[in-house]
């Protein structure tokens, strides 16, 4: 395949294995966990770097991982004080992480080749330069295949641990109740996150991953509330933002990383507006016309008791003039309502929409 597509495949799948990472992170109320890992793991990379001498050692990944625990363990251990909430307490521990980080590499890799857009931009541009190979055998991408593996082992965990980890992240006492030991489970996930996060660290950066881990999983909350639905919804929109980032990447010659993130953004704000579940137009919509319903209920029911429907009085109690002629007019042209010398009065279909809407009021 020509670069270009390795680049974007790369990207997919780290699109893919973020926005699964971020589903369960999201609904256990750990979103910015995500924003902790991607700083917390440079202690673990520079310790392990500094003592291997490799950028391709596998024990780095395992190095930056045991960082990111350590950061979660380290937050929850803050968080039981009963000091501190718990995003002051990731807040504080991830910051001095990745202070310590950096005073770390100052002081000891000032040979090595290192800035700030390694950390927030990543290299997806020229990820699939970096080949694999075994045997003399051309496997593709190092970064590919290491993000392959990793969404891998996330499919494997979700498919064997699917009914437990419902338990741990919605019922925890329920799952202590059958002993399934939910925190278990859930320092397997984080461990899983950990991972993900630093094997996305070199190829996406933190902007990268902090933008796949959150906003796919937050449009999916908007469309659906069921956990399969939520995460093949939250993949979908990974893969939409990974493509079309990509794509404007190429059209404004720029480097991937950052029209994926703005890509998946777009997405996001997209859904928030044009959901049918909980977009902002569909509420509005649903808003509208549930005061809709309820004036004409009201006007029904005024009708019905033998109110007098004075057009100088009722605009007040009613609200605005515009609203009371046009709810009138529209029961008019419904035949809710008929109009007679003494008044108005309610047609049989009236009386049966005012009883539908009274019983529909009080269920």
């Amino acid at each position: 395949m020509s670069l270009e597509l390795w680049t974007l495949v790369i990207g997919i799948v780290t699109a893919m294995s973020c926005a699964l990472c971020g589903c369960l992170l999201l609904v256990n109320g750990k979103a910015l966990v995500s924003e902790g890992l991607s700083h917390a793991v440079l202690p673990g990379l520079a310790v392990a770097f500094w003592y291997l001498g490799d950028y391709n050692s596998p024990l780095l990944i395992v190095s930056a991982a045991a960082s990111g625990l350590f950061m979660v363990w380290c937050t929850e251990l803050l968080q039981r004080t009963g000091l501190l909430d718990s995003d002051a307490a990731l807040g504080l521990v991830f910051a001095g992480m990745f202070s310590l980080g950096i005073l770390f590499i100052s002081n000891f890799l000032k040979q090595t080749h290192f800035h700030a857009d390694c950390i927030l931009d990543g290299n997806l541009a020229i990820a699939a330069l970096d080949r694999f190979e075994i045997a003399g055998w051309d496997l593709g991408p190092f970064s590919w295949v290491v993000m392959l593996a990793i969404l891998i082992a996330q499919l494997l965990f979700i498919l064997v641990c699917y009914k437990e980890l419902k338990v741990a992240l919605f019922d925890p006492e329920l799952g202590n109740r059958f002993g399934l030991r939910p925190q278990m489970f859930q320092l397997g996930w984080l461990t899983i996150v950990s991972l993900t996060t630093v094997a996305a660290f070199n190829v996406a950066g933190s902007v990268l991953i902090v933008g796949l881990m959150i906003a796919p999983p937050a449009a999916a909350y908007l469309v659906t509330n069921r956990l399969h639905s939520f995460l093949v919804v939250s993949v979908g929109v990974g893969i939409v933002s990974a493509i079309t980032g990509f794509y404007g990447a190429l059209s404004l010659d720029v480097a991937p990383t950052g029209p994926i993130a703005s890509a998946a953004g777009l997405v996001f704000l997209f859904i928030l507006l044009f959901s049918p579940r909980n977009g902002l137009l569909a509420n509005r919509w649903l808003l509208w016309r549930r005061n809709r319903e309820s004036l004409d209920c009201l006007v029904l029911q005024w009708i019905e008791d033998g109110v007098k429907l004075d057009p100088f009085l009722m605009p007040g109690k009613l609200g605005r003039r515009s609203s009371w002629d046009l709810a009138l007019k529209r029961l008019l042209n419904d035949s809710l309502v008929e109009k007679h010398a003494d008044g108005y009065r309610l047609t049989f279909p009236g009386r049966k929409k005012l009883a539908a809407m009274i019983d529909q009021l009080q269920s």
